[in-house]
């Protein structure tokens, strides 16, 4: 025992500690030390293992294990029969332990944001405000004192590819995260920067093939906000990077084709990005894709699934939100979480009690890990702020995770990621994975069995940076045109840091030594950069110099950023802006959209503008004038005059923001408005559209609206709302059209349009709602469903325009016929046109009257007329064709005396009775019909009697419409003709 003994003494003696007395230290828990074991080995057996020490009189005890992932684990000892810092430095040189270290105490210090929301950002710090479980977190405030985001230890901008269906460009905490190419001049037709793509300023449509990317976002705006909305800015919430820039990209959720450009895009950026040192490109380190295929299968899709591994390659990391089912994409399939790629992390959905939604797929090979989702708190489409769900809420914290843990103060990752940028990638992955909380509804379902905790990631991506870590959290506040204060927070372990700075441009640094946490720069030049650095002192050695931080002082002569539209009317808009302190007036000018600028001078901060169109789209910009020179014209602002009708000029209520990812309205059927839209990520906003129709009021309106569904059909009621007093609001009693009972199939019906209502534009809601009977302007207890919003034009009773009844000849001769039919009151003008048999073209004649010669005809000719009405500005379709025919000449003997020859009905239809007297009994009689065309239709013999009528009935049922003559005729030669028509049965 005594050799041992003086071994420990000789071997402390080299170290520089045997013998010595410290005072221990207020910061650590006194006889308590931790230590991380080599992999698979408990405390009690590496204790077991040193009989040794015990031999020696050193005695540990094994306490708790602190993190079963990184195998840490408390050990306690008696500091009054040993030097605790002689312990510790023997335990850390044993083998079988990577790091030990005393167990400090910690104090509430974490870094929180300023947003006035965060507090219901349960996912960041849980304190069971939302009625979750306390602690049910992503300890975002203890990874936040590390770094808040934005930027890599050597200066990189950090940039997260965000794919989904775009991004709001006005809401207030986006606009200053949201990346843009600078290399690109945008509109200009020409791909400036080589790179593929033309104009591709603000990110990539794959639709349009544009960047059109700010015009919609109901999804992809609280999927970006959740990666990076602006923090620490008095705004809304807080993303889980402060300041990172996100790269928006639209399409991948239509076909694959789509996807494989999608992913293009940050591809390409990257690779320049690397292969010109920064110089180009974008320092893209993740994407995000929140969208995917249910029951996708891998094997069917090998160019989808390849692209991660390309991605990885030159460094990008790639989020994947698996499906809102309950499945094992393991057996059942899903795209992308079923490809087999290490740059891939597949993410499920975990709620604020800690447990997977049931709604949530699984995969213990294809999903990596949880996170939360299920009701996080964000920013919404609409420039508001919302709960957002789903796998689709789960996977941006992954991809937001992954940007954060880029830009941990951690010189040695970046020398990495310049070296061999794909183990970068994979280096980041594995402290994603490592570093999850274990969970027990995770557990034997998911790769690694546990739920995201960034900060357990950012730990363990740090262990590999050195004892001494460099500042952090650098910011700068007061800055002014000659002064700025340097802010930052220095390890537990540093004793004080050393600060260099200079202007941008200067070789030579300007060194402060021995500094604590902050630090005012004094006498500095307006409109200048400068550049800092800061290094921390630790007891036993020193960091490397954190990454450069930027500044730049006030006093530039540039155009103000916060130039925008304050307010506008139907013939007026103002304009406002910061004032700019080199500024000594300003010009600001306005155009109709494709027309020329009208420029105008103002020494004010806001501008109004007069005189202009209603309704129409405007385009606004300005210019700072200073003492020496004068600022181009900064970026163009757009918005449009009221007097569009009320539908689109008055403020209504908001939709509710829904989630759509597993039903949404499919199509909707409203008299001669179709529209079938499909899934429109919660809000489909069909106003500007030509989507719409014209409702009467008095008339009866047919509907049919039709739910689409993921995968299972779920109760969903459906509403319809139309503002018939154009007030704003859908709050009048019959302004509810309809609501339904709940369905899982389409409804239809009919609704009439009061009389009470006012003519003119007006907006019509539809709304579609899991489970709960829908409110025009909120979500009730289930969010799930989809809102579409349309303009309708409600029209007066309007008298319709028929066409006129009753056409009939009134006289008839050889050449001419006089054609007459009911009056209207209505009915101002009558269009009348005929044609012969014989000809294809027709004639047309007008009249105001009610009746009509037609002239200078062809005899024995059969013609065609019709006949509509003309109604001041509308008029009637053409009537039916009714047919007459010009008499016949016939000179065959002598004729009977006249009256001699009747018949009746005439018109007739399928009998006709003739009527003939005559003294002339001599021999027998012939009655022949002819049609017009002289053709014998009927003939019939009889004798007449004397002195008495003699009536012979005919029937004509098969005989067609039309003039037809009568004649008899005895065997002398003597006749008689009379002309008769055949009406329509119609």
């Amino acid at each position: 025992m005594s050799t041992i003994r003086t071994c420990l003494c000789f071997l402390f003696f080299l170290l520089g500690f045997c013998v010595s007395t410290f005072a221990q230290h207020p910061q650590h828990v006194p006889g308590e030390i931790l230590v991380k074991l080599r992999p698979g080995l408990s405390a009690t057996q590496w204790l077991d293992n040193h009989s040794d020490w015990r031999d020696a009189g050193i005695f540990l005890k094994p306490g708790r294990q602190n993190s079963a992932p990184m195998n840490v684990h408390t050990i306690h000892f008696d500091p009054a029969q040993m030097d605790e810092e002689v312990l510790l430095e023997m335990v850390r040189q044993d083998a079988h332990v990577d790091i030990a270290q005393f167990n400090h105490y910690v104090q509430l210090r974490s870094t929180i944001p300023n947003d006035p929301e965060y507090a219901q950002q349960w996912q960041y710090e849980n304190t069971g405000q939302s009625g979750g479980t306390i602690g049910a977190d992503m300890d975002m405030d203890l990874a936040w004192d590390y770094t808040t985001g934005g930027l890599s230890a050597m200066g990189d901008t950090i940039v997260v590819c965000v794919i989904d269906d775009g991004v709001s460009a006005t809401h207030p905490d986006m606009v200053p995260n949201l990346w843009v190419n600078h290399a690109e001049i945008p509109n200009n037709g020409i791909d400036d920067d080589n790179n593929g793509f033309i104009d591709d300023y603000r990110g990539w449509d794959t639709g349009s093939s544009s960047d059109s990317v700010f015009d919609g976002g109901i999804h992809g705006t609280p999927v970006a906000g959740i990666v990076g909305a602006r923090g620490d800015n008095g705004i809304g919430v807080a993303g889980v990077n402060w300041q990172v820039k996100l790269m928006i990209v639209q399409g991948g959720t239509g076909v694959e084709s789509e996807v494989l450009e999608a992913y293009s895009y940050p591809l390409v950026m990257r690779q320049k990005y690397n292969q010109t040192n920064g110089a180009e490109g974008a320092f893209v380190v993740a994407t995000n894709a929140s969208w995917g295929l249910d029951m996708g299968q891998a094997s069917s899709a090998p160019l989808w699934c390849a692209f991660y591994d390309t991605l990885g390659v030159y460094g990008i990391l790639n989020a994947g939100a698996t499906a809102n089912a309950a499945l094992d994409v393991d057996t059942q399939g899903d795209l992308p979480t079923s490809c087999p790629s290490n740059y891939l992390i597949g993410v499920t959905n975990v709620d604020h009690n800690d447990q997977k939604v049931t709604q949530a797929a699984w995969g213990v090979t294809h999903v990596d890990l949880g996170a939360f989702g299920e009701g996080t708190h964000t920013v919404d489409g609409f420039g508001g702020y919302a709960g957002f769900g789903g796998t689709s809420g789960a996977t941006p914290h992954v991809a937001g995770a992954i940007a954060l843990l880029y830009a941990a103060p951690c010189p040695s990752l970046i020398g990495l990621v310049q070296s061999d940028p794909g183990a970068a990638a994979l280096l980041v992955r594995q402290a994603i994975l490592d570093g999850v909380d274990p969970n027990a509804s995770l557990n034997g379902i998911t790769a690694t069995g546990g739920r995201l905790n960034v900060h357990n990631s950012m730990l363990l991506l740090l262990q590999s940076c050195g004892p001494c870590p460099a500042p952090r959290i650098l910011d700068e506040t007061n800055v002014t045109d000659g002064m700025a204060t340097l802010n930052w927070n220095a390890g537990d372990s540093t004793l004080n840091t050393d600060l260099q700075w200079r202007a941008v441009g200067d070789t030579v640094w300007n060194v402060v030594p021995g500094l604590d946490s902050s630090f005012v720069l004094t006498g500095l030049t307006p409109c200048t950069f400068y550049e800092y650095q800061l290094t921390s002192n630790c007891p036993n050695d020193t960091s490397d110099f954190a990454s450069t931080k930027t500044f730049k002082t006030d006093g530039c002569c540039e155009n103000p950023s916060d130039f925008a539209v304050v307010s506008f009317g139907e013939d007026s808009a103002r304009m406002s802006w910061s004032g700019i302190l080199a500024a000594q007036s300003y010009q600001v000018r306005i155009r109709e959209e494709g027309t020329f600028w009208t420029t105008s001078a103002t020494t004010d901060t806001s501008f109004l503008f007069e005189n202009l169109a209603p309704c129409t789209n405007y385009q606004v910009q300005i210019s700072v004038v200073c003492a020496d020179d004068t600022v181009a014209f900064g970026r163009e602002r757009s918005f449009r005059t009221l007097g569009c009708g009320s539908c689109i000029d008055l403020p209504y209520c908001s939709p509710p923001q829904l989630n759509s990812e597993e039903e949404w309205i499919d199509s909707v059927q409203i008299h001669t408005l179709i529209n079938a839209s499909g899934d429109n990520n919660g809000y489909g906003d069909f106003t500007t559209s030509m989507l719409s129709t014209d409702l009467t009021i008095g008339d009866t309106n047919l509907f049919s609206l039709s739910p689409g569904f993921f995968a299972t059909p779920y109760d969903e009621y459906f509403g319809i709302w139309i503002d018939y007093n154009q007030d704003g609001d859908f709050e009048d009693a019959d302004e509810e059209v309809y609501t339904s009972g709940f369905t899982t199939t389409s409804v239809n019906g009919s609704f009439i349009v009061p009389e009470h209502a006012l003519p003119g534009n007006t907006r019509m809601r539809v709304f579609m709602q899991f489970d709960d009977i829908p409110a025009p302007c909120i979500a009730t207890s289930d969010p799930f469903g989809e809102v579409e919003d349309y303009c309708v034009n409600i029209l007066p009773v309007v008298i319709p325009c028929i066409a006129p009844t009753g056409l009939d000849t009134l006289a008839l001769s050889n050449t001419a016929i006089l054609l007459g039919w009911e009056a209207d009151t209505n009915v101002t003008d009558y269009l009348l046109r005929y044609r012969s048999m014989n000809d294809s073209s027709w004639t047309e004649k007008t009249t105001e009257a009610d009746s009509f010669l037609l002239d200078k005809l062809d005899f024995c000719q059969s013609y065609e007329v019709q006949i509509k009405s003309i109604c001041g500005e509308t008029e009637s379709e053409f009537g039916a064709v009714d047919t007459f025919s010009t008499l016949c000449r016939t000179a065959i003997g002598s004729k009977f005396p006249e009256g001699s020859l009747k018949a009746y009905p005439n018109p007739f239809s399928d009998q006709i009775i003739v009527q003939f007297r005559s003294q002339d009994q001599s021999s027998s009689l012939v009655l022949d019909l002819f049609n017009a065309q002289g053709m014998q239709v009927i003939r019939q013999e009889f004798r007449a009697l004397p002195e008495e009528s003699r009536e012979i009935q005919l029937n004509t049922g098969e005989l067609v419409p039309g003039m037809y003559w009568i004649r008899i005729r005895n065997e002398a030669g003597t006749f008689a003709t009379l002309p008769i028509l055949k009406r329509r049965n119609d």
